[in-house]
């Protein structure tokens, strides 16, 4: 597994063409956020001159819309997720050798409403939503890798497998995050080895909780509650994915402490 950063640390926190000596081998880039995002996108061929002039391959593209609200699948975010997997389809060659194009689709809250079957209502509309968008990425040989958030329409690793029996895609697969929806979910081990085979991207950051047991924060690893000792062996022993991506680091400082961490751990 090599480690890979989130965009946007070029030039604030590293500097340019310096990522391959820091130890990283790819970068996670975004789409504009929601439904009328395009705007935001990134131009395919800057984007590949950018990769090339900084040695790095393409690991994720990532796209923050919702799918699903209280009245079940949106459209407009169905079709904007469409979008963005044939975008992510003629981004191929930046990903590199044996790397299956990937868009990590990112939840949003958990739809309110106070309809007696909302919950029926959101699991309906949430699978026909990633139904239609897995459909178009088996066609296009693009991996659709939901990133689990607590609080989100797929909050732990029990709904996720839950959806994935509904929807029968072998597109639909995870970004692993712990951060995201462990301890307070599923327990750590559990989360892992559950999702392992489903795992096509692997993220690092921290958490930490309030006295209610809701997260007060997420910041850089190291800086938290998760137990990384034990997040990398799980990753060791049950995951196979190629990158392993840091994010949420406030400094350099922040960067190159979370890489050591990371990396200690996964030669260890």
């Amino acid at each position: 597994m090599k480690l890979a950063l989130m965009d946007g640390a070029v030039g604030k926190l590293v500097e340019s063409g310096e990522l391959p000596s820091l130890g990283f081998r790819a970068v996670q880039v975004f789409f504009g956020h929601g439904p009328d995002g395009a705007a935001d996108d990134p131009d395919p061929d800057a984007l590949g001159a950018r990769l090339h002039e900084e040695s790095v391959a393409l690991a994720a593209m990532t796209l923050h819309v919702d799918l699903v609200g209280a009245q079940g699948a949106r459209p407009e975010d169905v079709a904007r997720a469409v979008a963005c997997v044939t975008k992510t389809a003629e981004l191929d060659r930046y990903f590199g050798a044996d790397v299956q194009p990937l868009l990590i689709w990112h939840p949003s809250r958990y739809p309110e409403g106070d309809a007696a079957d909302l919950d029926d209502v959101v699991f309906d509309g949430l699978c026909d939503a990633l139904g239609e968008v897995t459909r178009i990425a088996e066609r296009h040989g693009v991996v659709i890798a939901v990133e689990i958030t607590r609080a989100g329409s797929i909050g732990s690793a029990e709904g996720f497998l839950r959806v994935r029996d509904r929807v029968g895609s072998p597109a639909l697969q995870v970004c692993m995050d712990a951060a995201n929806f462990t301890p307070d979910r599923t327990p750590l081990e559990r989360a892992v080895r559950m999702l392992g085979r489903e795992t096509a991207i692997v993220h690092g950051k921290d958490v930490r909780f309030d006295e209610t047991g809701y997260v007060a924060d997420y910041g850089p690893t190291g800086a938290g509650t998760l137990d990384y000792d034990a997040y990398m062996r799980y990753v060791g022993e049950y995951v196979m994915a190629p990158y392993f991506v840091l994010e949420y680091y406030r400094t350099r400082a922040d960067l190159l402490r979370a890489r050591d961490i990371v990396r200690d751990r996964m030669s260890s």
